[in-house]
């Protein structure tokens, strides 16, 4: 019997409704597995033990690393296609898909998360907000595929780049300034950045609303929470700012 004939016999068995959806889903379980088994030491890691910033990390550990998020990621999309492949296309798409997004955030944020200490009693530790908030996205995130996977709903619209492109510039902005610049000039940009994500931003509006966000960013941070977040640059030299800038920590 031929290869052909055997997949449609597979299909016509009733056993899966949506094909694409299954071989995705097959696809993607096995590069989950493939970088799983590179994290555990059972298959090789040809990333070179070369010294990146911080000094005390390696090319390989970072690689290492990569393909732990990977293997998480990659796999939990992998059982989201499988599922959608066994039982037949969601009647909410963009709700089902959504959802998945959100909890597949949640299992990123708990991994990057795993080394911060939690409660010592009723103290909270560096890693105790994020785990709990990283928990309640995920719940929402598996209510909300659930809820798309049963209730009819709309489709998958166009996906545009613009969004995640400008969002995700904002963060990485943010993430670099907020040392060697400070909280305000951190803030300011990123939030000049973020409003790049649509076309209807303007820029006289994006101006006054950097400012109030950016106002209520610092009063909130170092004042509310009392959390040891410098407000300007330590020293407006400029040789020192550029030597900051060029430094990623």
């Amino acid at each position: 019997m031929s290869e052909t004939s055997q997949a449609e016999n597979f299909r016509s068995s009733g056993l899966v409704r949506n094909p694409r959806y299954f071989q995705i889903g097959i696809v993607l379980l096995g590069v989950a597995a493939v970088a799983q088994l590179v994290v555990v030491g059972w298959l090789p890691n040809y990333f070179p033990v070369i010294q990146v910033c911080p000094p005390s990390l390696t090319l390989a550990a970072l690689a290492t690393e990569a393909l732990l998020y990977v293997a998480e990621i990659v796999g939990f999309y992998a059982f989201v296609f499988l599922l959608v492949g066994l039982v037949g296309a969601p009647s909410s798409p963009r709700d089902y898909f959504g959802g998945a997004a959100l909890v597949a955030l949640s299992i990123f944020m708990i991994t990057a998360a795993r080394d911060l200490p939690g409660m010592r009693g009723f103290a909270f530790g560096p890693g105790t907000a994020p785990r709990i908030f990283a928990s309640v996205l995920g719940v929402l995130g598996l209510a909300v595929s659930v809820t798309g996977l049963m209730n009819k709903g709309p489709g998958i619209d166009r996906f545009y780049f613009r969004g995640p492109i400008f969002v995700t510039l904002s963060v990485l902005l943010f993430a670099w300034l907020v040392r060697p610049m400070g909280l305000v000039i951190a803030s300011f940009l990123s939030i000049c950045a973020a409003a790049g994500a649509t076309p209807e931003a303007r820029v006289l509006e994006t101006i006054i609303w950097g400012a109030v966000l950016t106002a209520f960013c610092a009063f909130l941070f170092p004042y509310a929470l009392n959390l040891p977040m410098q407000l300007w640059p330590n020293n407006w030299d400029i040789d020192t700012i550029l030597r900051g800038l060029c430094t990623f920590r």
